[in-house]
């Protein structure tokens, strides 16, 4: 159960925000061109979904090892050093995620203190911007069990 969590857990949640985003604006088309009356908050939850998924992305891509890289100058580079940049890489990522992170923290806690709502569904703003916080967070974690899977490889190739 803890490895399908581990392989799908960004894939599902994912594939959940963006069947229900597909259906909201569906049902908007059908409501302002069928009905002849728009709902007025389906626009706002469904960006708001989307905002979602976009974060839970990069987390997914980072799982997956799917996002775009330049690799001309590290294929001239051995299998060893290939592997030692890309963790690198990875740390650098990562160093940048948990300054999003510090950062979104303050708009998060700011943005609930003072406490903002959306303008058509009345939600606290503070649930939205937890996204990227929770984007980041995963995306580190991701990231830590990359650079742990790098370090095997490594050392698998030291050993042969």
């Amino acid at each position: 159960m803890i490895k399908l969590i581990n392989e799908h857990f960004e894939e599902a949640i994912i594939v959940l925000l963006m069947a229900a985003m597909s259906l909201l604006i569906g049902l908007q088309i059908f409501m302002r061109y069928v009905m002849g009356a728009s709902l007025s908050w389906s626009e706002e939850l469904a960006r708001y979904l989307f905002i979602w998924a976009t974060y839970l992305g990069i987390a997914y891509g980072v799982q997956k090892g799917a996002h775009i890289r330049v690799t001309m100058v590290t294929d001239l580079l051995s299998q060893h050093s290939q592997v030692a940049v890309r963790i690198l890489t990875h740390l650098i990522f990562g160093a940048f995620a948990l300054y999003v992170m510090y950062q979104g923290w303050f708009m998060v806690e700011k943005t609930f203190r003072f406490g903002q709502k959306s303008a058509s569904l009345g939600i606290p703003m503070g649930y939205v911007y937890l996204a990227p916080l929770t984007g980041f967070s995963l995306t580190v974690l991701r990231l830590i069990q990359r650079i742990f899977l790098d370090l095997r490889t490594m050392r698998a190739e030291g050993r042969a």
